[in-house]
């Protein structure tokens, strides 16, 4: 414990995670505040939002959701039933007066019947021929009906027997249709006629289809309106009607029950509870106040929970304000469809949200915002516990379900977890507030909860499904999913460094085995930093001879060259894999591994070798662009990287000790060789006096933890073996 106090204390200021504000530059303390603002605003808007046609809490045509009595003794005048009956009197049929023409129905019956008859002379003419009728009875001179050619061909073509009685059915036909309506027809007698009577009637004869359709005809021809209203009469007599009738009183009785739970709400209803004052007054403004004190409530405990165990994000301006918009659009979400969702609120699935937070971001910063939302949608509920408490609980199974989400599958396991934690939470409450259990009320109560928390499960794995792989491209995140797919061997950039830079690729293997077991020992991210390590040297692909990696078997090329165009090639590799990073479209998470994993460290065996051949030399054209690791993950594959590359030289060069040789290593009686455990702590030493971890947020406890695990992994490759003796073969 001394040896390793001793060890790591000229470090220890430098290896401290910075205060989250005071490392915080001003753009973006600028933009932590906007954004805290406006989750503010925006939870401040979604529980104070009005929705159209609500009256405080009570809605007309929905039920009740209490049981509300009058506080006082109170009579008034009804508007609502005074105007009801005044509708009533004013709609009776009796106040309708109708101007009536009687003569109407006779004239029309004398013009029907002359028709006839000179249809009649037509066909008995003796002096015309046929033709002659068929062009007479088409040019009648009538007013009210015309005859067509097909119509005059069907009348000569009937006897005389059959023409009278047709002539007889049309005038009957005529009669019966004024009698009907007791020669008083309207337009709406008229078009009832038309549309069903004379045709019913003519069914019932014995006629043939072109006989009644003659007939139908006819006697259509000749029926008219006799009887219309008149408006003039018709509306005085409504209005006086409507004044005549006496304004209606309502009392109402101090206690008694103006409007039940579960009772359907009516406009009477509304009415009785704004006379006695018992109406839910609509949002004022201590409410209004009262909300926005909880919404800067909830807003500041979300940004300060960012800001001191989520240092990283609040970092990330972009990525926080999505974080900030998704809990706002759900918010506002949920204030729309929980009067849709009235009966089973349960349904709403805000377990969406934990989901995919929990995949693109972490568990944590996931399990905050649904206790934000929890909180803020049981304050919309009208303070509903048990909705709160269910739909929190719902968000929690998800999230520790999702969190490390690196397969398909993950999700419908996410949706099925939410599903039992609804139906269980939901169950639990309806128990706890019965006073025994009846198995009657399992089919209507709890076979439906069963189906919604279903429908919730269902909708939130598919939404979130959907949606995550969007949000983690907005804000600028990398997904285990995307990860999986990127550590593939068929990815192209990774295929061109197993195939140009082999040498590059077997040590970003090994660097990601030292990185991803430094990380699960830590709690890091194991999988990006597995990804990372491999992409980390792609940019040796563009001159893939130029480095000891893939030099086996080669003359050293840096032998005919001058330090400082030696070390401007090596430095370029991560200029060039960043280049070629963001052409192939990788994620910036893999981008920022590959221009920290050198950090701005110098080349001090081309420094060196120009300080000795050169009278000046300037150390930036030695130093590497940078920046220094910012995260654990990025200064985790800084070390893995200087200490795999280092302890491979070692080994193939000799100069690595078994532990044995420790004492003497540590008297410099072999020439420069050092132990494994010495090798990895003084890499490890190095970079922490040189500053290359400043910036990241790594503890002396996890730099120890770090270099444990290094050795642990590296002995188990560079462990020294057995000198077997020689066999002797025997004759």
């Amino acid at each position: 414990m001394n040896f390793m106090r001793r060890t790591w204390m000229p470090g220890l200021s430098s290896t401290r995670t910075p205060h989250p504000i005071a490392g915080m530059s001003r753009r973006v303390r600028l933009g932590i505040t906007l954004e805290a603002l406006l989750l503010w605003v925006g939870i401040w808007a979604a529980l104070t939002l009005s929705l159209p046609g609500e009256y405080g809490r009570l809605e007309v045509g929905q039920p009740s959701p209490l049981t509300i009595q009058a506080p006082r003794n109170v009579t008034y005048v009804s508007e609502l039933l005074t105007a009801e009956r005044q509708a009533q009197a004013e709609n009776n049929p009796d106040n309708i007066i109708y101007n009536q023409d009687p003569a109407i129905p006779g004239e029309q019956l004398r013009a029907l019947i002359a028709l006839l008859d000179t249809i009649s002379d037509v066909r008995q003419a003796p002096t015309l021929t046929r033709d002659e009728r068929l062009a007479r009875l088409v040019e009648l001179p009538s007013a009210t009906v015309t005859i067509s050619e097909q119509q005059a061909e069907l009348i000569l073509n009937l006897d005389d027997p059959t023409w009278n009685d047709l002539r007889l059915q049309i005038v009957g036909l005529y009669n019966r249709a004024i009698e009907r309506y007791d020669y008083a027809i309207d337009e709406r007698g008229l078009a009832q006629l038309r549309e069903r009577w004379l045709t019913f009637w003519l069914a019932t004869t014995n006629l043939s289809p072109d006989e009644r359709g003659l007939a139908q005809f006819f006697a259509e021809a000749f029926l008219r309106i006799n009887r219309t209203v008149d408006d003039a009469a018709t509306l005085e007599r409504r209005r006086i009607a409507r004044e005549e009738v006496q304004s209606q009183q309502v009392t109402v009785l101090a206690g008694e029950n103006i409007v039940r739970v579960g009772e359907i709400v009516r406009p009477e209803t509304i009415e009785k509870l704004q006379q006695t004052g018992a109406l839910p007054r609509p949002l004022g403004w201590p409410g209004i106040l009262g909300r926005g004190l909880l919404a800067a409530l909830l807003a500041g405990g979300f940004i300060g929970y960012t800001l001191i165990f989520q240092p990283l994000l609040a970092y990330q301006t972009r990525s926080l304000l999505v974080v900030v918009g998704l809990l706002v659009i759900t918010l506002i979400a949920a204030r729309l469809m929980l009067p849709v969702l009235r009966e089973w609120p349960i349904a709403f699935p805000l377990a969406t949200v934990a989901i995919i937070i929990a995949v693109v971001f972490n568990g944590r910063l996931s399990l905050a915002a649904a206790l934000l939302m929890g909180v803020a949608i049981g304050v919309m509920a009208d303070n509903d516990l048990t909705l709160a408490t269910t739909l929190l609980a719902s968000c929690g199974v998800a999230t520790f379900v999702a969190r490390s989400a690196d397969r398909l599958l993950t999700f419908l396991l996410a949706g099925l977890a939410v599903a039992m934690a609804i139906w269980f939470g939901f169950t639990a409450f309806w128990l706890i507030d019965r006073p025994d259990i009846s198995f009657d009320a399992f089919g209507p109560v709890l076979l439906p909860a069963l189906l919604f928390s279903a429908m919730n499960g269902a909708l939130s794995a598919i939404l979130a499904l959907g949606l995550f792989n969007l949000f983690s491209r907005v804000a600028g995140q990398v997904t285990p999913l995307q990860l999986m797919e990127l550590a593939h061997p068929n990815q192209p950039l990774l295929r061109k460094l197993i195939r140009e830079a082999p040498g590059s690729y077997y040590h970003s293997v090994n660097v990601g085995n030292l990185a991803e077991a430094a990380a699960e020992k830590l709690g890091a991210d194991a999988l990006l930093l597995r990804v990372a390590a491999y992409y980390h040297d792609i940019g040796k692909t563009i001159r893939p001879y130029f480095f000891t990696d893939n030099q086996v078997g080669r003359e050293n090329v840096h032998s005919d060259l001058d330090p400082q165009t030696s070390a401007q090639i090596i430095v370029d590799h991560v200029r060039e894999g960043v280049k070629m990073a963001r052409a192939a479209g990788l994620p910036q998470q893999i981008i920022d591994f590959i221009a920290t994993h050198h950090g701005t460290g110098v080349l001090k065996h081309f420094y060196q070798q120009a300080l000795q051949e050169q009278d000046s030399v300037d150390i930036n054209d030695f130093r590497y662009p940078g920046p220094r690791p910012k995260t654990r993950e990025q200064a985790i594959l800084m070390l893995a990287d200087s200490v795999e590359a280092t302890v491979r030289s070692k080994a193939q060069n000799g100069k690595l000790l078994s532990a044995h040789s420790d004492e003497e290593a540590r008297n410099g009686a072999n020439g420069g060789a050092q132990t494994l455990e010495d090798l990895v702590q003084s890499i490890i030493d190095l970079r922490v006096r040189e500053g290359e971890l400043d910036d990241a947020p790594l503890t002396m406890r996890e730099l120890a933890q770090i270099r444990q695990v290094f050795v642990i992994s590296l002995q188990s490759i560079y462990h020294p073996r057995t000198d077997y003796a020689p066999q002797v073969m025997k004759s």
